[in-house]
């Protein structure tokens, strides 16, 4: 089919001045205006199926930041390499020092605390006070799911355990 009856059979559209003048904008050298629409139409099709992926794929994601994932991941294998030396509770300060010695980066003390406090997967087991000052020690642990059994487990000689308040008023 040649260009001349191609732009006798496409259906002509009323559009404004201002429309035609940014289609010559967007044009490439020697394109007519059916074809330059043709292309800004298929280019905002590709551009809402990527759209659509990109919704899916945060639903699968269940709204964690890609931002965020690396150090997510990081602190997850973490827990991972504890547990293979067979350790399921960790302390803040082991997990701290784990992640200054084995990434790039490190992450300083309030960082952590927030990422094990706000992502679900992270659990508090307990806390432990050392007797004779007020140090205190929380210990987390890697949830896999929701039928993992989470026990409090012993406390270190020379602390105390401070029961876990789950309900602080706020």
């Amino acid at each position: 089919m040649s260009e001349a009856s191609r732009e006798e059979a496409f259906t002509t559209i009323r559009i404004t001045k201002r429309d035609r003048e940014l289609l010559t904008k967007l044009a490439l050298p020697r394109e007519n205006a059916w074809e330059t629409f043709r292309r800004v139409l298929e280019a905002a099709a590709v551009g809402s199926i990527k759209k659509k992926e990109n919704k899916e794929e945060a639903v699968r994601n269940a709204g964690m930041s890609k931002r965020y994932a690396r150090i997510v991941t990081n602190i997850e294998s973490c827990f991972l390499a504890y547990r293979k030396q067979g350790v399921h509770q960790v302390a803040f300060t082991q997990v701290k020092d784990w992640l200054n010695e084995n990434t790039k980066d490190g992450i300083s003390s309030p960082r952590l605390a927030n990422f094990l406090r706000r992502r679900p997967q992270f659990h508090l087991v307990r806390k432990e006070r050392r007797h004779g000052s007020n140090k205190i020690q929380p210990y987390w642990s890697l949830k896999y799911s929701e039928e993992d059994q989470i026990e409090s487990g012993k406390s270190t000689p020379g602390h105390v355990e401070i029961p876990l308040i789950t309900n602080t008023g706020i």
